[in-house]
């Protein structure tokens, strides 16, 4: 707002059209005329209503999945601690211990400083390269495959292949959750009680316009599986405060929990 010589008042024009403050949502929105307002948030109440089958659609899949796909390594299907690496088992098992304490855990871990971000292996070499096998197998039959999120279109739910009950959760229940307790008791870390997990797959040829984007959850553990990889960086936003464990081994495939 400002004043003339003349005395008369002027507004920016942009005052009635952007960042337009609806306090029933708490947020801002844009509105230049009805007609592209309402196309607008069509879009948003159409997003809405996938949201609202995607639980239906996918027991869908996972039901077809396990009527008609024939693993590649079945013995993946089940959580083996040969599996895990060495120092990963060194960190979980410090953490059960009765002396557990976070400087001492530090000592296991690589950290970025004030960040609370950690890196350690997870996973050895060996299964690796079988996972990702797996999941290329998977990839080249013709059944329907759920994808993480409306961004990546190259990735699987691993619920709906079968990974969840026998390999995800006891690996977040026996350990992972001990591990998290002790690095993240603030955020919940021993009530770690549920998981999302999907892979990704990030290449020069797919998915190159991905945009910044929020993650809700707790506690984030990426995993970086392995096979062809040169060199590349991940960037975090100031928004809140990110909670990450790395695998050493680079890939194009990715854990999200």
């Amino acid at each position: 707002m400002a004043h003339g010589s003349s005395g008369l008042s002027y507004s920016c024009a942009c005052f009635y059209t952007d960042n337009i403050f609806i306090e029933q949502y708490q947020m801002h929105v844009s509105f230049t005329d009805e007609e592209k307002f309402t196309k607008k948030y069509h879009k948003v109440k159409k997003e809405v209503e996938r949201r609202m089958k995607l639980a239906e659609e996918s027991m869908q899949r996972k039901s077809e999945i396990s009527l008609r796909y024939k693993p590649l390594h079945p013995e993946l299907y089940v959580l083996q601690e040969s599996f895990l690496s060495a120092d990963f088992l060194e960190a979980v098992h410090f953490c059960q211990s009765p002396h557990a304490s976070l400087d001492g855990l530090l000592n296991l871990l690589d950290s970025i400083p004030d960040k609370r971000i950690y890196r350690l292996p997870v996973f050895v070499p060996q299964f690796c390269k079988d996972f990702v096998e797996e999941l290329e197998h998977f990839e080249r039959s013709s059944l329907a495959k759920g994808r993480p999120n409306t961004m990546n279109n190259y990735g699987v739910l691993l619920n709906e292949l079968g990974f969840d009950d026998s390999l995800i959760t006891p690996l977040r229940e026996k350990y992972l959750r001990p591990l998290v307790s002790v690095l993240y008791p603030d955020w919940g870390g021993s009530c770690l009680d549920s998981h999302k997990a999907f892979v990704v797959q990030y290449s020069l040829d797919k998915d190159l316009d991905l945009s910044c984007h929020y993650d809700n959850s707790e506690v984030t553990l990426n995993v970086s599986l392995g096979k062809e990889f040169t060199d590349g960086n991940l960037y975090f936003s100031e928004m809140r405060e990110v909670k990450l464990l790395l695998n050493y081994l680079c890939s194009s495939f990715f854990f999200f929990f």
